[in-house]
Formats: structure tokens, C-alpha cells, sequence
């Protein structure tokens, strides 16, 4: 027994595997959180750094492009306040703008703060940026207000345009009838100059004249400077320049001056004070300062004005412009500054992290390769080699029991464990091997004894002395046949080798059927072989007893089977009889039928057949006379009538041919047709209208052409015999599409049948009528299985019958 010596409290925690893994994890935790110290140190710089970008440079430089878009927008948007169309878009532009300025008031401040943060009191936020916005307001006010008075001036302008066209039409209205009296009193003054007679009246005559002419003159010229002065005026509103409008105002100041001049003569006529006060009226449309073209001239003066302001405008936009791009550069420069400085950061960080990382990596590396991985995982790993190796039967294996800690102690369980197995081992495969109710023997893998159990010694007549070390083919089996019995072969049949037959020999030399197994095992690393051995003497004794059971068994199985086999053959000719003749009745039907179509036929053969004999008269005649055109003709109609005869022949030789039992695509409609062709005499012998009516493009069906006309010959000669008294004989055919089959219907309007009738209408030589042998239906509803079809039967007595034929449909186009 062993005996280990006291450990103190201390020793007792260190030998804890526990203790020891918290240890090396604790080791590992030490030196990720240098690592993240270093990390740590290393980026809280870079972080202040991009700290100071966010919270200076950045706002500086969006507070600068904010500036830079608001202006972009001033100028954008204040020439636009010159095209303005109307005050409502003048107010609503004027809107925007103040939006603009009111943005960049309240940029200022926060100009003012960055800049007063930086030190940096000339920047954007001191007093020369105040001043800058305040032209920039005041010149986009005065803008303003110059745009406001433009439409004041462009309204009065309209205003007092309008005002002297109308002016205008009333001294038209004024001078018009002025003209026309003055033309009928120049009329009148020379009508009584002519008729003066003395001098005195030709005289007083002749100075009316020249009066009225004058008055008549002066009013033409007023009439003419006028229209000019309108004209002018009206022109000089709209004109685009100075200098022309004032030309123009020259050149009315003369109009003006001639049409003063020429109302002096009028001033003592009494027609002509409304005209002179128009003339007056327009004169002060065209002179004076509130004239139409001194309007024009204060609106291109406020034009200019206009233009002005908005290149001061610019220029102003420019200049902050100019300041918000040298503070940007600024706020640039610092940015670069302190990105550089962070990069700088970074890398020293980088350096400290790649330093840091190795100490931790070496250090993990130690901890986890030499004491995790060697002093632990080693141990146990070489702990779980000798488990697998105890598991897989080596119990021979040495177990390292070294060290003092959690795996020593297993390592010793494992030992103790190991003793355990071999003990158990051993007396279980003794207890097998003694209780077992056949003969076992050991041998090694070259086929030695090592081991007899009881039932084996006391099968073969031997002791362990007589055994052991001696080989098992030459102990256990015959002479006569250990060629037969080759362990190798045996073990390379796998772990259990099938049950082999062979001769055992005893130790009195008297042999016995002896039934061998090998099975191939390891103990204790060793490949050893298990053989099974047992007597085979009863149970070949059985199997002989078996074998003759069942030779007398087989004997009787093979009489009866004899037996069937002539049964089937003799059934097999019956039913081959029975085929032969129910195809000779089908055939002595046909020919019965053909039988009683017979003087249809011959009628049907002997109207041509007359007609082509009087052919063949007419033609010799003619030949004779010698009209040959004639005689072709009639040799022609003869060759069209033996050509009908030869068809009906033919199709009575057709139906008259014996069927064959396959089945092809049919076109039912032709079928019938030639079916119906027989009847075609007795149809108009017996005045029987024919309704056959067909689906269009009717497929084809799978039948036997010959034997499904045969069944139609049947149905339409009984249902011409139904009709044969009636007044109004009617036969009706048709035929219609239901899934994949083809129905067609044969009906009649005649005697019908009674439910008895029907029933028995489908037996064998049943008929109802004096003639006939009573197999048609029988044979035709035969017929119509055979093919896949079926027949169903509709009639009352005196309403008539109705058959319907179901034929399966044509898959082939």
C-alpha cells in the first residue's frame, strides 16, 4: 500500500487542477488588459484630435459653405427681381430674398463666436462682416424699391398712353365734321364768285373764298401735325433709348410750335374751340415734365440704376465671397494640421499596440505551449491514449502515474482500474469457455492449441497434454481430410468465418462428421483464433431423413403439374374451337345478310348494267352513221357505269371477306356510308327518308372496318324491317363526341319494343320476326365488346327504337 505524505493548505490548493488553469487564464487576462491599456493611451490622443476637427474646423468650414450658397442664391436671385412681371411676383422673389438675408443675419453671430473662439478678430465675424451684410441689405432694398417704382412708372405710362389715344380719337371726332363744313363752304364761296356781277360782289366774292381756303388749309395742317404728334409721342413711350427720346422730344417741340401757329387763324371760329382744346389736351401728352417721354426717360434712368445696383450687388457677394474663402482656407489649414497631428498619433499607437501585441503574444505563447499545453493538455492527452488503448483490450499498457495534482489522481484510478479488468477478464472468459455447450479451442495465429474447454476434450477423447502446443489440424481433424481444412483460408474470410463440414478424428483414431467455425479475436494486443467444434452426426442424419421427405413430395407436385399442363392445353383448344366457330357463324351471318340484300343487289346491278347495253347499242349505231364525237360520248357514260358496278362488286366482295381480329383507326362516317349504299334500293323502294347527320371533323375510331360495318348492316336492316309499315318511314343516323368515345345513333320511328323483347333481344336465336335466325344483335353486340365498345338499346312499343354504338376514339391524327 501506498502511503503519501502530509501536504500543507497551500500545497493542497496548487495540486487543484483548477487552481492551476485560473492561474495560467489569469496570466492571459493580465496581458490582454496591458494590451488594451496601450490601445487605450494610444487612440485617446487621436481622438482629441478629431475631436478638435469636429468641434472647430468642421463647423467653420459648413458655416463658410452655408455663407458661400446663401450669396450664390443672392445672385441668383436678384437679377430676377428686374424681370419680374408683375408686384406679385415682385413680392414673392422679394420674399426669398429677405429669406436669404435673414439666414445670413443669423450666421453672423455664429461667425462671430468661431472667430472670437479661434482669437482671430479680423476674420469673418468682426465689424467688416457687419458692414458687408448691411450694403448687401441695403442695396437689395434699394433694388427693391427701384423695381417697385418701375411698375409705378410702367402703369402711369400705360395710363397716359391710353389717355391720349382716346384724346386722340376725340380730336378726330372734332375735326372730321370741321373738314367737311369748311370743303361745303369752299363749295358754296365759289358757287357765288362765279355768279358775282359787279366788281364790288366779285370782289367781297373772291375774299370769302380765299378766307374759307385759308381756314380750310390751316385746318388740314392741324389735322396732319396732330396725327404726327400722336404718333411721336406714342413712339417716343416705348423707345429703349435716351438719346433717342430726346430727338423725339425735339422733334415734337417743333410739331407742337407749327400746331400753336396754325390755331392762331382759328381762334375766331366758333366750330373750332372744342378742336383747339383737344389739340391743347395732346399737347401736354408730348411736353412738359410729365410728358410720355419724360416718363420714358425716368424708366431707362431707373433701368440703369437697376443695372448698377445689381453689379454692386455682385460685387458685394463677391467680397464675401472673397472673406469666406480666406476663412476656409484657414479652417482648411488648421483641419490639416490637426489630421496630421492624429495621423501622427495613430502611428505612434500603431507602434505601441505591435509592441504590446508581441509581449502578450510571447507571453501567451509560454503559457499556453509549455504549461497548458505541455504540463496539462500533455498529460491528459497521454492519460487518454492508455484509456482508449484499456478500452480497445490492451491491458498490458504502462500508465504514467507522474506528477502531483488532479491528473496523478486519475492516473492511479486508471491503474487500479486497469488491475481490475485483467482480473474480471480472465474469469469471465473462463466461466464462458467452461459453460459452454460446444467444443472450444484456442490457438494463436499460426493455429497452435493454447486452450481446450471440457466439452472439447470429452468430444475428441483428449486431455490438455495431449493437446496443447500441438496444432489444431493435426489434433482435431482426419487425415483423410486436413487438405480440406486451411485456417489462413479460413481467417481471411474475416472475423467470423462461415460454418465448414469436415471429418474429426478422436484420440482411438475413429473419425465423425465434425462441423467447424473460426472466429478471429485479440487479447491483449494479440490475434488469437476461437473453434467452434461440434458432432455432425445427428444433424447430418437429419438432413438425409429431409432430403427423402421431400423427393417423395416432389414426386406427386410433378404428376399433378403434369396433370395441369395437359388441362390448360386442352382447355386452350377448346377455346380456339370455340373462336373458329363463333368466326364462322359471324361469316355465315354476313353472307345471310348479304343473302337478303340480294335483290337490292341485283337490282342495283341491272340498272346499270341495262343502261351500258343500250350505251354499247347507240354507240355501234353512231359508229355506223359515223358520228364519232357522239359515239365517244356514249362509250364514256358506258365506262362510268361499269365503273359503278365495279364498285358495287367490290364492295360486296369486301364485306363478304372474312375480318381480322385487330383493331386500326376507322372513319366511322365511311363505314356507314358503305353500309347504307346496300341499302340504297330498298331505301327508295320503301320511300324511307334518310336523316344522317355527322359532327364536322369526326375522329376516327378503333375498330375493324369490316366487322363494324357488319354490325351497322345489322342495325340498319332491323331498323328498316321496324319500319316497314309505317306511313312515314324514317331513319335517322347520327353522331356525337362524349369524352374520349365516339357515339352514333341509329333510330327509327317504328314498331318499337316492349320491355320483355329487349330483355331478350341480345340471346341467341331470339327474333320477334317470321324470317331470320335470331343471332344478328347477339353477334353484333359481340362484335361491338370485341372492339372496346358497347351497345345500348331505348325503345317503347309504337314510339320507335333507338341504338347507340360507344366506339373508343383515335389517339392517331
Amino acid at each position: 500500500m501506498n502511503v503519501w505524505p502530509r501536504e500543507t493548505t497551500l500545497q493542497r490548493l496548487w495540486r487543484r487542477l483548477g487552481v492551476k488553469v485560473f492561474s495560467a487564464l489569469a496570466g492571459l487576462i493580465a496581458v490582454i488588459v496591458l494590451v488594451a491599456l496601450g490601445a487605450w493611451l494610444a487612440f485617446s490622443d487621436v481622438a482629441e484630435r478629431m475631436t478638435e476637427i469636429s468641434e472647430r474646423q468642421l463647423p467653420v468650414i459648413v458655416r463658410s459653405a452655408r455663407f458661400a450658397e446663401i450669396g450664390s442664391d443672392l445672385v441668383a436671385t436678384a437679377p430676377r427681381l428686374l424681370t419680374a412681371r408683375s408686384s406679385w411676383e415682385q413680392e414673392s422673389l422679394w420674399a426669398e430674398l429677405q429669406a436669404r438675408l435673414a439666414q445670413l443675419e443669423a450666421l453672423r453671430p455664429l461667425a462671430t463666436e468661431e472667430a472670437s473662439a479661434d482669437g482671430v478678430g479680423a476674420m469673418i465675424g468682426d465689424a467688416a462682416l457687419t458692414d458687408l451684410i448691411d450694403r448687401i441689405r441695403r442695396n437689395l432694398l434699394a433694388l427693391n424699391a427701384n423695381v417697385s417704382l418701375g411698375f409705378e412708372l410702367g402703369r402711369a405710362n400705360r395710363e397716359r398712353s391710353e389717355a391720349l389715344r382716346w384724346t386722340h380719337v376725340t380730336f378726330l371726332d372734332e375735326i372730321e365734321p370741321i373738314l367737311e363744313d369748311s370743303r361745303f363752304n369752299t363749295e358754296i364761296e365759289m358757287e357765288q364768285w362765279s355768279l358775282a356781277g359787279s366788281n364790288a360782289d366779285q370782289s367781297r366774292s373772291r375774299a370769302n373764298l380765299l378766307h374759307t381756303i385759308g381756314v380750310r388749309d390751316r385746318l388740314l395742317e392741324v389735322n396732319a401735325d396732330a396725327n404726327l404728334l400722336v404718333g411721336l409721342t406714342l413712339r417716343a413711350a416705348s423707345q429703349q433709348d435716351s438719346l433717342d427720346i430726346e430727338h423725339t422730344r425735339q422733334y415734337l417741340g417743333e410739331v407742337g410750335d407749327r400746331l400753336r401757329d396754325n390755331l392762331v387763324p382759328l381762334r375766331d371760329e366758333d366750330s373750332a374751340i372744342t378742336l383747339r382744346e383737344s389739340v391743347h389736351a395732346m399737347l401736354t401728352f408730348a411736353e412738359g415734365g410729365t410728358s410720355l417721354p419724360a416718363l420714358r426717360q425716368r424708366e431707362l434712368a431707373l433701368a440703369q440704376r437697376n443695372m448698377s445696383l445689381i453689379n454692386d450687388n455682385e460685387a458685394l457677394i463677391s467680397e464675401l465671397k472673397g472673406e469666406i474663402a480666406v476663412r476656409i482656407q484657414r479652417s482648411q489649414g488648421e483641419a490639416e494640421a490637426a489630421a496630421g497631428e492624429a495621423r501622427a498619433s495613430v502611428q505612434r499607437g500603431k507602434m505601441l499596440l505591435v509592441v504590446m501585441s508581441l509581449v502578450g503574444l510571447s507571453v501567451a505563447i509560454a503559457i499556453g505551449w509549455w504549461y497548458v499545453g505541455r504540463r496539462l493538455l500533455g498529460r491528459l492527452k497521454r492519460l487518454r491514449g492508455h484509456m482508449a488503448a484499456i478500452a480497445g483490450g490492451d491491458l498490458e499498457v504502462k500508465i504514467d502515474v507522474g506528477g502531483n495534482d488532479e491528473i496523478t489522481d486519475m492516473a492511479r484510478a486508471l491503474v487500479v482500474f486497469q488491475q481490475t479488468a485483467v482480473e474480471v477478464e480472465n474469469a469471465n472468459a473462463q466461466a464462458l469457455i467452461d459453460n459452454a455447450l460446444v467444443g472450444l479451442v484456442s490457438t494463436d495465429d499460426a493455429g497452435v492449441v493454447e486452450f481446450v474447454n471440457p466439452n472439447a476434450r470429452e468430444l475428441f477423447a483428449v486431455t490438455d497434454d495431449d493437446v496443447i502446443g500441438a496444432r489444431f489440424v493435426e489434433a482435431f481433424i482426419a487425415e483423410h481430410a486436413r487438405d480440406g481444412v486451411d485456417l489462413e483460408a479460413l481467417m481471411e474470410g474475416g472475423a467470423t468465418a462461415h460454418p465448414l463440414t469436415t471429418s474429426g478424428c478422436r484420440r482411438d483414431g475413429s473419425t465423425f462428421p465434425l462441423d467447424l467455425s473460426l472466429r478471429v479475436y485479440h487479447r491483449r494486443r494479440r490475434r488469437q483464433l476461437l473453434l467452434t467444434l461440434a458432432d455432425a452426426t445427428e444433424r447430418l442424419e437429419a438432413k438425409r431423413l429431409l432430403e427423402r421427405r421431400i423427393a417423395e413430395r416432389t414426386r406427386d407436385l410433378r404428376g399433378a403439374n403434369r396433370r395441369l399442363k395437359d388441362a390448360v392445353a386442352e382447355r386452350q383448344l377448346t377455346e380456339a374451337e370455340l373462336r373458329s366457330a363463333n368466326q364462322e357463324l359471324v361469316q355465315a351471318t354476313k353472307l345471310a345478310s348479304l343473302g337478303q340484300l340480294s335483290a337490292s343487289i341485283v337490282h342495283e346491278l341491272n340498272q346499270p348494267l341495262s343502261a351500258l347495253r343500250y350505251r354499247q347499242h347507240n354507240a355501234r349505231q353512231l359508229l355506223a352513221l359515223e358520228r364519232h364525237d357522239e359515239a365517244l360520248e356514249c362509250l364514256g357514260t358506258a365506262e362510268q357505269l361499269a365503273d359503278k358496278m365495279a364498285r358495287i362488286i367490290n364492295h360486296l366482295k369486301v364485306f363478304s371477306r372474312k375480318a381480322a381480329e385487330v383493331t386500326e383507326p376507322v372513319d366511322l362516317t365511311q363505314v356507314v356510308d358503305s353500309a347504307l349504299s346496300l341499302f340504297a334500293q330498298r331505301l327508295a323502294r320503301m320511300d324511307c327518308r334518310l336523316d344522317w347527320q355527322t359532327e364536322p371533323a369526326l375522329p376516327r375510331v378503333l375498330a375493324d372496318p369490316i366487322r363494324l360495318e357488319q354490325v351497322m348492316v345489322n342495325l340498319i336492316g332491323n331498323a328498316l324491317d321496324a319500319v316497314e309499315e309505317c306511313d312515314h318511314p324514317l331513319l335517322t343516323l347520327e353522331t356525337r363526341l362524349e369524352a374520349d368515345q365516339v357515339v352514333l345513333a341509329v333510330s327509327d320511328n317504328g314498331i318499337g319494343m316492349s320491355e320483355s323483347v329487349m330483355a331478350q333481344m341480345f340471346d341467341p336465336f331470339f327474333t320477334t320476326k317470321a324470317t331470320g335466325q335470331g343471332l344478328g344483335m347477339s353477334i353484333s353486340r359481340k362484335i361491338l365488346r370485341e372492339l372496346g365498345g358497347e351497345m345500348a338499346v331505348h325503345s317503347r312499343p309504337e314510339k320507335g327504337t333507338r341504338i347507340e354504338l360507344s366506339l373508343r376514339r383515335s389517339q392517331a391524327a
